[in-house]
This record gives structure tokens, C-alpha cells and sequence, in this order.
């Protein structure tokens, strides 16, 4: 009887343990299919993340074309583009009128909204001279020889000077001075025309400003490598109002506003 007791103990005792082996093996199989299903999940998941960034990047910058050749559009005459590869024609009317007590042309196209402009910072204790406005050809050829001779004279060869030249002042017919609407405003505390500029809070006012008025900051510090002219913290060109805020505001070049 003890002999029978034992067998049908360890009987119990063997299917228990099958038992419990059973839903080990059931738990472990069921656990590794949702791991696994939840690493494709996931794994797919991370796969779409860079298309999905791809499609939303193209879809603004559709919408941001969109909206240039609108702007453009609706106001042709101030967003005409102008630098090395886009010489400006040679019937171009710059509309030109005196500024400045008569020392200095430019656009009739900027001149309220210029006069604006230094009113209102003349109001928060800024007071600035304008140092260049319209210039022909003629005066944008020779201000080129002359900086050539000087960096010649310091024992520079003549491409390596042109081309040095060319970082700043663009080649006759490729300037933008000679649409008449490009200013270049020095703070009159500091006349210097360099980088020292952009240490000056007037300077920093026109910067935060100038869009309000119609003006942007034509070449920015870290557009240099789009716009092909090293950083000008003085150099504002004026593009109306409604292009000078859209353009300011999605921290655009003119060369990215056109392509």
C-alpha cells in the first residue's frame, strides 16, 4: 500500500512539473512574439522617420517657392537680383533721386520709408551716415582697380588681388548699387566700414529693424557661401515691406528667395 502511495505521490508530482514546464515554454514563446513584433514595430517605425522628415521638408519648401513667386510677382522692380551670375541689364532705370543734401542718388522707391527708418531710430538715440548709394559702372570699375592696385602694391599678383577684391565689391554691372537701392549705413559714432559695425547698438537696431521699413540685411555672416560676399553688417538692400518681413523672417538670402 506504502509502495502504491509513493508511485501515485511521485505520478503527481511528474505532471506538475510537466505542467508547469508547459506554461513556461507557453509564457516564454508568447513573451518573444510580442518582443519581436514590437521591435519591427519599432524597427519600421524608425525606418519611416527620415521619408516622413524628407516629405515635410519638401512640402515646405514647396509652399515657401509658393510664396516667393507670389512676392515676386506683386512686386518685380524691388526684387530684381543682382550679383556675379546675375548682371544687371544695362537699360535698367534706377528711378534715381538725391539724398543726403544732395551728396548721394538713389531709388525714389526707397526714399520715404528710408526717411522713416532713421526718424524712428533717431527716436531711440541712433544716428548713422550713409556712406554709399547709387553707383554706375564707371564708379564701381574704378573703386575695383583701386583696391587691386593697393593688395599689388603689397606684393600681391594681380588674379589673386581681383579675386580677393571680388569677396566684398561685386564686378561693374553685378552690384547692386547701381539699382539705386542698395545703402550702405555706417553708425556715425563709427565710420569705419568693417566688422567693427556689428558691435555698434545702432547697427544692432537696424538689423532688428530694418524690415519694418522695407530693408534687409543683404549679406549675413553665415550666408556668405550662398550670397559669394563675405559678411557686410552695413551693406541694406531695400525690397519693399512685405518681402523684406517674409524674407527676414525665414531667414532668406535673395539668392535662396529666387532658387
Amino acid at each position: 500500500m506504502k509502495h502504491l502511495f509513493e508511485k501515485a505521490f511521485c505520478c503527481v508530482i511528474c505532471a506538475s512539473f510537466i505542467a508547469v514546464l508547459i506554461c513556461l515554454l507557453g509564457c516564454n514563446n508568447e513573451i518573444g512574439y510580442i518582443t519581436k513584433s514590437h521591435y519591427v514595430d519599432k524597427e519600421q517605425e524608425t525606418d519611416d522617420t527620415p521619408k516622413k522628415e524628407q516629405e515635410h521638408s519638401k512640402k515646405k519648401e514647396k509652399n515657401l517657392t509658393k510664396k516667393c513667386r507670389k512676392l515676386y510677382k506683386s512686386n518685380q522692380e524691388l526684387l530684381v537680383l543682382v550679383n556675379k551670375d546675375n548682371p544687371l541689364q544695362e537699360d535698367y532705370d534706377a528711378s534715381l533721386m538725391y539724398i543726403c543734401n544732395g551728396r548721394l542718388q538713389a531709388s525714389s522707391k526707397l526714399y520715404n520709408h528710408l526717411v522713416e527708418m532713421l526718424a524712428d531710430a533717431s527716436e531711440d538715440g541712433f544716428q548713422y551716415w550713409i556712406a554709399s548709394a547709387y553707383r554706375d559702372r564707371q564708379k564701381q570699375q574704378s573703386l575695383i582697380d583701386e583696391d587691386v592696385r593697393k593688395l599689388m602694391n603689397s606684393g600681391m599678383p594681380y588674379e589673386s588681388a581681383l579675386a580677393e577684391v571680388y569677396k566684398e565689391t561685386m564686378p561693374a554691372g553685378c552690384s547692386e548699387h547701381e539699382t539705386g537701392l542698395a545703402l550702405d549705413i555706417l553708425c556715425s559714432g563709427n565710420t569705419n566700414m568693417d566688422s567693427s559695425q556689428e558691435s555698434e547698438p545702432g547697427n544692432k537696431w537696424l538689423k532688428e529693424n530694418c524690415y519694418k521699413y522695407g530693408f534687409i540685411l543683404r549679406y549675413p555672416s553665415d550666408k556668405s557661401n550662398i550670397t559669394g560676399v563675405n559678411y557686410e553688417p552695413w551693406h541694406f538692400r531695400y525690397v519693399g515691406k512685405k518681402a523684406a518681413a517674409f524674407i527676414m523672417k525665414n531667414n532668406l538670402t535673395l539668392e535662396e528667395f529666387f532658387f
